[in-house]
C-alpha cells in the first residue's frame, strides 16, 4: 500500500511540474491560439449538435424497406439462412501475385468448412422434411 501512495505522489509531482513548466513557456501567440480554438469549439458545438440531430431524426423518420435492416438491428442467424454464398474454389486472388501468398490455405480451408456446414444443414432439412411427411402419412392412412 505504501508503494501505491509513493507512485501517486510521484505522479502528482510530475504532473504539477510538467504543467507549470509548459504553461510558463507559452508565448502570447500560443495563448491566442488556445483561446481561438476553445472559443471556436464553444461557438460551433451547438450548431454541430443540431445538425447531427437533424440527420438522426431524418434517419429515424424514414420508413424502412422490408429487405433493409435498420442501423441498430442486430443480424440474426435466421435472417441469413439461405443467403450465404460460398465463393468458387479459385486460387487466383486479386492482386499482382507477386510476393508470398499468405493465407491462401486458410481461405481454402474456410471455404471447405463453409461448404461442409451448408451441406450438413441442407441434409438435415431434407431429413426433417421426409420425417414430417412420414408422420403425416401415418395419420392419413
Amino acid at each position: 500500500m505504501q508503494k501505491v501512495t509513493e507512485y501517486l505522489q510521484t505522479w502528482a509531482e510530475n504532473l504539477r511540474r510538467n504543467v507549470s513548466s509548459s504553461v510558463s513557456q507559452l508565448s502570447l501567440k500560443d495563448y491566442i491560439r488556445i483561446v481561438i480554438l476553445l472559443g471556436g469549439y464553444a461557438l460551433l458545438r451547438p450548431y454541430l449538435l443540431k445538425l447531427a440531430g437533424k440527420f438522426q431524426a431524418r434517419d429515424h423518420e424514414r420508413e424502412l424497406d422490408p429487405n433493409e435492416m435498420s442501423s441498430d438491428a442486430a443480424v440474426s442467424a435466421r435472417s441469413l439462412r439461405g443467403q450465404v454464398q460460398v465463393p468458387d474454389d479459385t486460387d487466383e486472388e486479386e492482386g499482382s501475385g507477386t510476393g508470398a501468398d499468405w493465407g491462401r490455405g486458410a481461405r481454402r480451408r474456410q471455404r471447405e468448412m463453409i461448404r461442409r456446414i451448408l451441406e450438413a444443414e441442407e441434409k438435415k432439412r431434407v431429413e426433417e422434411a421426409e420425417d414430417s411427411d412420414k408422420d403425416i402419412e401415418e395419420y392419413l392412412a
